[in-house]
């Protein structure tokens, strides 16, 4: 099994938590006993009267309450369904980050947002999406490639608001290339409209000094307001999707997931389609 915080892989056994480690330990005494015992027939282990001995006060040392944490996800590599603190992690069954499908749903919430024309609160949306997903996966390689501290530091604080040395970075540091398959034009369009959110958000849509100089948009002017369309959003929305898909190709590249339960779940599926 793949731990969801941390993606170590070993044993299931070393999961268990102490608990599950008695209770499997008493199973197994228990069996002992029986097969040493001069005993001919049918044995049982009654649990039912482990049941009723848990509804006591004092319940059984190797009694374990099962807990639904914060996040419940089926795993649309592998089918895996996974139960775990927090929002973001990896599967147990394939080891693939649900960071993706994460961004996925947000961006359905994002495109009705557009559909009912809130254009600049879906496009705040989109971009702070982008920067909670890359920040995950960027505190997931800072934990798992070697490096040095200071750089380790400072790709655990790294913000994706300031898209384009976020892209840099990634393509020198790890060859992820987030504008993979973009063109020039919409490279720029993306890391205009990432600048725009901070527009909106901050400064109540009116143009400022900084936004003219990062973005390079001479279309508009200082306290000059700005607004989105339908058009532009989805544009948004859809470039965000690509560079998504780009930072999890390269992602998984450098981290397999688990080849066999992703392939089982593709026969599954391809079966599903032909009957």
């Amino acid at each position: 099994m793949t731990c969801p915080y941390c993606a170590v892989r070993t044993g299931t056994h070393n999961f268990l938590t102490d608990a599950q480690r008695k209770y499997v330990a008493s199973c197994c005494e228990r069996f002992e006993e029986i097969i040493r015992s001069d005993f001919i027939g049918e044995s049982v282990i009654d649990m039912d009267a482990i049941a009723d001995a848990v509804a006591e006060e004092k319940k059984p040392e190797f009694y374990y309450a099962e807990q639904r944490q914060q996040k419940y996800f089926t795993c649309t590599a592998c089918r895996g369904e996974n139960d775990i603190l927090g929002r973001y992690g990896y599967c147990s069954i394939c080891g693939t980050h649900n960071g993706f499908q994460e961004i996925e749903a947000d961006l359905v919430a994002a495109r009705a947002r557009i559909a009912a024309e809130f254009y600049e609160g879906a496009l705040s949306d989109v971009v702070s999406a982008f920067d909670s997903f890359a920040r995950q996966l960027a505190k997931q390689l800072a934990a798992r490639v070697p490096m040095r501290a200071k750089r380790k530091a400072a790709l655990e604080r790294a913000l994706f608001h300031n898209l384009k040395p976020r892209a840099e970075e990634l393509l020198a540091a790890f060859d992820i290339d987030l504008f993979e398959n973009l063109k020039d034009d919409d490279v720029a369009f993306i890391t205009r409209m990432f600048l725009r959110r901070h527009v909106y958000e901050h400064n109540g849509g009116e143009v400022d000094e900084r936004y003219i100089k990062e973005s390079g948009d001479t279309t508009v002017r200082p306290k000059q307001r700005i607004r989105e369309t339908s058009e532009s959003t989805s544009h948004a929305a859809n470039l965000i999707e690509t560079m998504g898909r780009n930072f999890k190709a390269g992602f998984d590249e450098m981290f397999l997931p688990v080849e066999t339960p992703i392939r089982y779940e593709e026969r599954r599926k391809q079966m599903m389609r032909q009957s």
